[in-house]
């Protein structure tokens, strides 16, 4: 065999095989010198953005991004208040008059007429009779949207942390295209390492010998002996133990074990002393030379908003008949103490700039795009779109 011959054996071989390297393809990017690859990072918290339009502007990204760009977005999302869109067909059901409900979330937002606290996503295959309770949906006039993406139906609201990633093939060629291996390569790349830089960040930290010995010794402190209770007179020197005040908080992190993040089945999920629990739901979008996948972690939520959803026929073997409650987990409940809501895209964030070149982007470059591409993210939704309200 010439070696012209063998090179090109080796090189079909390589292309059968490209998808099952991942790490080893990555390492030899490295070891040639080719940069890492470039996301733009769109950071959409504090933008008054809703649900809906978070779902547009990811679409149109998808679809119409003139440079093809990978792209890692976050953000949290008012439920039902749009910022851009002016109309998005809301349903009879919606209107003001149709209600007479006047209530508050257990977040303490206020609802009038309607519950506005959250929204109900579904996927684009699913079917609003078969998952949600229509009934307690119409009473309470909830926006009820699918999206442009597959995967199943959510509750989202001022609590769900937003995350999405799109790949493009040509710059991701060692991720091949389906939802499993979008997954499993997000868990390993992206996620996992995310969660163990959270797990890292508020475990307690060595205390360093001759700085124990130094906490540990008897402190003197000068006192007013009679404005103190004590016997003896003024300023007067009496010899206490040092209290380390972060020593109890030290051992309370310690006492208790933390969660791994793994994948299991299509769910994210924490498996913990309370058992396997997911964190959020998310779904992948695939087209011509790329993909997305998107996920809405669980920080906090309403028990009251969960009851709209049915247990689904169709759901992982692991989750078995558990209710919505004992089969979901509170990303707070496990981090809430030692961190913010906002730690887990710092660390998302912090896992990217080790595997990728990162691009800072704002919304005003997206509604560019929306604008020389359609005219504008209306004429876009009104358009092309795929995300609608679904119209009970």
């Amino acid at each position: 065999m010439t070696m012209a011959m063998a090179a090109a054996s080796l090189v079909a071989s390589t292309r059968k095989h490209v998808y099952r390297f991942s790490k080893s393809s990555l390492a030899v990017r490295q070891l040639r010198g080719i940069h890492r690859p470039k996301v733009s990072w769109l950071d959409l918290r504090g933008t008054g953005l809703s649900a809906i339009e978070r779902l547009a502007i990811e679409e149109l990204l998808l679809r119409h991004d003139p440079w093809r760009r990978c792209w890692a977005i976050i953000g949290v999302h008012e439920p039902t208040e749009n910022r851009i869109l002016n109309n998005i067909n809301l349903p009879a059901y919606y209107a003001p008059t149709a209600h007479q409900n006047s209530d508050e979330d257990t977040f303490g937002h206020v609802y009038e007429e309607r519950n506005t606290s959250c929204a109900i996503i579904m996927g684009i295959g699913g079917k609003a009779e078969r998952l949600i309770d229509i009934v307690s949906a119409r009473k309470d006039g909830v926006l009820i949207i699918k999206r442009f993406s597959g995967g199943g139906t959510v509750v989202v609201d001022h609590s769900s942390l937003w995350t999405t990633f799109i790949g493009r093939n040509y710059i991701l060629p060692h991720v091949a295209p389906f939802p499993r291996e979008i997954m499993q390569w997000s868990a390993d790349t992206i996620f996992g390492p995310a969660f163990d830089r959270w797990n890292e960040a508020i475990q307690p930290q060595p205390v360093h010998n001759n700085m124990e010995k130094e906490s540990n010794k008897r402190q003197t402190l000068i006192v007013h002996g009679k404005s103190c209770g004590l016997c003896g007179g003024d300023n007067e020197s009496i010899a206490i133990p040092s209290t380390d005040i972060s020593a109890s908080l030290r051992q309370s992190r310690t006492t208790s074990t933390l969660p791994t993040f793994r994948l299991k089945e299509n769910d994210y999920i924490l498996d913990s002393l309370h058992g396997e629990r997911k964190i959020g739901g998310n779904a992948q979008a695939i087209v011509s030379g790329g993909f997305l996948h998107h996920t809405s972690f669980l920080w906090d939520w309403d028990n009251n908003n969960m009851k709209y959803l049915k247990l689904p026929d169709k759901r992982p073997t692991y989750r078995g008949d558990r209710s919505h409650d004992d089969f979901l987990v509170r990303l707070k409940d496990h981090y809430g103490k030692y961190s913010t809501k906002n730690s887990l895209f710092d660390h998302v964030k912090h896992a990217m700039h080790d595997r990728f070149h990162m691009e800072e982007t704002t919304l005003r470059d997206v509604i560019k795009i929306a604008n020389e591409q359609f005219g504008g993210l209306q004429q876009w939704f009104d358009g092309k779109c795929r995300t609608r309200v679904v119209q009970l």
